[in-house]
């Protein structure tokens, strides 16, 4: 008798949690999905002009196109560019910027992990970190190159980036000046330099180091629509209350884990009913 009950516990308890794992789930995805698609429908009624393109060092500008939903016109999107990023900005005119040959696997970084298809313009190293194959990656790169919108073309970078940028990466960006920009530093950034950055945001390093060059974890820091909108980036106000309610990736994980605690507490009493 006792074994019969606690073989009906057990699978009475496990039947309860899968049920309340798959309504957890449940909740979590809808949630997700209403903040990202209000998120979405708010941003592109504010931003004016959806034909842009975001020059960036790493693939947190293919994580603005994604938010908004709009074509991908970047030519470094699903890739990173190290120390010779500002070289790659100065020579997006030249004829050659889109001619990119292979290189082997010994150029890629350790960091990654594993090894990844890389590749060389005349001006830049072009590691195609989410890419399989070479020639995919060398023909998208080379697909979107065309599409770029010269007239309304944006920059950004991060002196943050893997500990690559120095004091004179800094001082070569503040020279340039460039219109529609952004640069990113953190307090890693200010131990080699502590003067004034062009259009610079502070990003405050979280628990990932990843996460610093995701868009959907540092938009929070300056209004990335009014950005898109003058070219330069500030803060509000109204977009810290927007990017709480909508927009911020932070938010979700916090969403998650106080689910998650509340159905650990209610759960035990539900299964004692039952």
């Amino acid at each position: 008798m006792i074994t019969k009950r606690l073989v009906i516990y057990h699978f009475s308890t496990g039947y309860w949690m899968s049920m309340y794992s798959k309504k957890f789930r449940e909740i979590l995805k809808h949630i997700f999905y209403s903040r990202r698609t209000l998120g979405r429908y708010y941003s592109l009624k504010r931003i004016k002009n959806h034909d842009f393109t975001i020059i960036s060092d790493n693939c947190w500008g293919r994580g603005v196109y994604k938010f908004l939903g709009l074509p991908c016109n970047t030519p470094t999107a699903g890739m990173g560019i190290e120390r010779d990023y500002l070289d790659f900005i100065e020579n997006l005119n030249s004829e050659s910027a889109d001619e990119v040959t292979e290189l082997d696997e010994s150029h890629c970084e350790a960091i990654a992990g594993r090894t990844y298809p890389i590749g060389r313009t005349p001006y830049a190293k072009l590691h195609f970190f989410r890419y399989n194959n070479f020639t995919v990656a060398q023909r998208l790169f080379r697909m979107r190159f065309k599409n770029i919108n010269k007239e309304n073309l944006y920059y950004k970078i991060d002196f943050d980036y893997y500990n690559c940028r120095n004091k004179e990466d800094i001082e070569r960006w503040n020279k340039m000046q460039l219109p529609n920009s952004v640069a990113f530093y953190s307090d890693e950034t200010l131990k080699f330099y502590s003067g004034k950055i062009h259009n610079g945001v502070y990003i405050k390093k979280k628990m990932h180091p990843l996460n610093n060059f995701h868009f959907g974890f540092n938009q929070k820091y300056f209004d990335f629509i009014t950005w898109l909108n003058t070219g330069i980036p500030n803060q509000t106000l109204k977009y810290k209350v927007l990017n709480f309610i909508l927009l911020d990736d932070g938010i979700n994980i916090f969403i998650a884990k106080s689910l998650r605690s509340t159905f650990k507490k209610i759960s035990p009493k539900i299964l004692k009913r039952a």
